[in-house]
């Protein structure tokens, strides 16, 4: 009897042995412990504005803003000056990459109306004021791209800040417009944007 009950406990133990086994190198669940594990490896961000490739970026946990943008190709008009590329990203981040404002000339002036503004706050009055000339840019009623300033291109219906600046690049970069509608190889103006415009735009000297 004692013998029987002997082999009995032997056997009940050699049984929580193998369970502890089974359980400690064959989890329950492998596939949702490998899908979490895989998601743990990576983070998702969306990056927009001056990119080439806006949209969901994936990258390493550890990954710095630096990662992101050289996967998205910042354009040339992109104002990465004013970003830290060593930032730390999360999961679920949205990065929003700034365009470069045009750039004012020291003593240029913005018109409102008739009235000559001065184009920095708080700026000293001029008490000896010399007249401004600005460029030609008005050609039987209509904008020459050739010669016109952000502020002129700025009132194009469709145009912004951002892309009179554009415009005044691809004008540096390439030359004059040999006609108007050269304007739709500018980053950021297509058939229907050039359509708002094309009216008052000319390339006439």
């Amino acid at each position: 009897m004692e013998r029987r009950l002997r082999y009995a406990w032997w056997f009940v133990l050699a049984g929580l042995v193998i369970f502890a086994i089974w359980k400690l190198f064959l989890p329950h669940g492998s596939s949702a412990y490998l899908q979490k594990t895989v998601t743990s490896r990576e983070i998702v961000v969306y990056v927009a504005g001056a990119v080439e490739k806006p949209g969901l970026v994936h990258l390493a946990p550890d990954a710095r803003l630096d990662d992101a943008l050289k996967q998205v190709s910042p354009l040339l008009e992109a104002n990465l000056e004013s970003m830290n590329p060593a930032e730390k990203l999360k999961d679920g981040q949205k990065v929003n990459v700034p365009y470069k404002v045009p750039p004012v000339l020291p003593g240029s002036t913005v018109v409102a109306g008739n009235a000559p503004i001065a184009g920095s706050v708080g700026a000293a009055p001029n008490l000896n004021p010399t007249p401004v000339v600005s460029p030609v840019a008005l050609a039987g009623g209509k904008i020459n791209i050739n010669t016109a300033d952000a502020t002129e291109l700025d009132k194009l219906p469709g145009v912004g800040p951002a892309l009179a600046g554009r415009i005044l690049q691809y004008r540096t970069e390439h030359g004059p417009f040999a006609r108007p509608e050269d304007l739709e190889n500018v980053s950021g103006i297509g058939t229907k944007t050039y359509e708002k415009m094309a009216l008052q735009v000319s390339v006439s000297p």
